[in-house]
């Protein structure tokens, strides 16, 4: 096995060139634009800034879709989470270019009527609808509970708006760019930026339409439903014989979506609970907790799935080495971590572990008899610490929710030794988080992965 060190080190390096290289085409069409002879006029710093914006947003915006594709090549060295977060962050950056575009047209012209004259030339139409439609983006993304709308529904109608405001804004800028003096007059520049959108298109094309067709070509079988809990089911499924994805590490996940079930045929992400070590299947482990999951149970073996993955950096084996580790998770959290004790019974890794498991009662412990033979037998060195909000009946473990006081009780002789290793619902992850960081723990030492779809 690759040492952790020599695991890192590349990973490292090619999570820098993917940054430079997006860098670099966010700012090639504004270098080309302001080496070219029309912005070497005197157009006024506004009118600059103005065009200057627009190319960056709607580059930013073009480079969106390669962004949410989910390729793995580029996935394995952040992490979806890191790059749902960056999607977002540059989502506003993007929109907030491109409001400021026609308003800084509009402040260095001195003339307003750009913004509020009905009748103006067609392309500056299109310009206006693909601000408006920008507006709608915003707007149900911010307000999507609020206006009710479910998550695939939601995702189906983003997706068509962000590329219409795409098109509408390379339809735009193409007609008004292409001048004697516009941004566009050149022929490197014209390469440029419809390169970019046949990029996005690509993008979008491959994320939506291949990957899942081809996923449908090698679809998984379902062999098992096994109820762990009262709200908690195993979903076993074998692999078609042609291999389906990347062997997974410890911690990992699926986006997972059932064919010929009594479930909707939805994508959603779970978490694997097998090892990698358990070859020709796999298992995940699901809590009843909306609409989709608590349909679950209906799945019966011979049922069809599709798997898209693996993904995530949350797994122990791409860290450095620390003498021990500790896991906190809290409820159906616990569905990674159980895959890196598995992973790591399997493979007879010698490190203690410390597992700190949160849950409201005795009946929604997850693998309790599992992490009691791990204790008992020492593959790994396993210590577990039962923290149960509201405990049924005689209980001498721990009571009440997660606190320093606890915390303090069972790590504080572990802090500066140990990796800590979070899973569970966002308040329980945040508060830990927080008790870690004022116990002195490092914040390189703390890992967590957390989503919001």
């Amino acid at each position: 096995m690759m040492s952790q060190t020599g695991r890192r080190r590349p990973i490292a390096a090619m999570a820098i060139l993917w940054v430079v290289l997006y860098t670099g085409t966010v700012l090639l069409p504004v270098v080309l634009a302001n080496l070219s002879w029309a912005h070497r006029r005197d157009n006024g710093f506004l009118l600059n800034l103005s065009r200057n914006l627009a190319l960056a947003g709607l580059s930013i915006l073009a480079l969106q879709f390669v962004v949410a594709a989910r390729l793995q090549w580029i996935e394995a060295h952040f992490g979806l989470d890191a790059i749902l977060w960056f999607h977002k962050a540059m989502a506003v950056f993007a929109v907030l270019m491109l409001l400021a575009h026609p308003l800084l047209i509009a402040w260095g012209r001195g003339n307003w009527t750009i913004l509020t004259r009905l009748i103006v030339p067609w392309p500056v139409q299109l310009g206006r609808l693909a601000l408006l439609l920008l507006l709608g983006v915003i707007g149900t993304s911010l307000w999507r509970r609020l206006l009710r709308l479910e998550y695939e529904r939601w995702r189906r109608l983003h997706n068509v708006l962000v590329l219409a405001v795409l098109g509408l804004g390379f339809v735009h800028s193409l007609i008004l760019g292409s001048g004697r003096h516009g941004d566009l007059s050149t022929w490197p520049m014209r390469i440029l930026w419809s390169g970019l959108f046949l990029i996005a298109l690509a993008a979008y094309l491959h994320h939506r339409w291949f990957a899942p067709r081809r996923n449908r070509l090698t679809s998984c079988e379902v062999t098992e439903v096994e109820r762990e809990s009262h709200d908690v089911w195993t979903i076993k499924v074998r692999a078609a014989p042609n291999g389906n994805g990347r062997r997974h590490l410890p911690g990992q996940f699926h986006f997972i979506t059932f064919l010929d079930s009594a479930l909707p045929e939805e994508e959603h992400p779970f978490s694997i609970s097998s090892s990698p070590t358990e070859n020709g299947y796999l298992t995940f482990t699901i809590k009843a907790v909306g609409d989709f999951t608590r349909s679950i149970a209906s799945l019966r073996p011979g049922d069809r799935a599709t798997i898209r993955g693996p993904f995530g950096r949350f797994s122990h084996i791409l860290r450095s080495g620390r003498e021990d580790i500790v896991f906190i998770a809290g409820g159906v959290g616990i569905t990674p971590l159980i895959s890196m004790l598995r992973y790591m019974r399997d493979t007879g890794d010698p490190r203690r572990v410390l597992l700190i498991f949160v849950n409201r009662a005795q009946r929604d412990i997850l693998f309790r008899h599992e992490l009691e033979k791990m204790e008992r037998v020492g593959r790994p060195q396993l210590r577990v610490i039962h923290v149960l909000s509201r405990p049924q009946g005689a209980w001498n473990g721990e009571t009440g929710r997660l606190s320093r006081e606890i915390m303090q009780k069972y790590i504080s002789d572990v802090v500066g030794t140990s990796s800590f290793y979070i899973c569970g619902p966002l308040p329980l992850t945040r508060l830990a988080i927080r008790i870690l960081r004022r116990m002195g723990v490092f914040p390189s030492d703390i890992h967590s992965e957390q989503f919001t779809f």
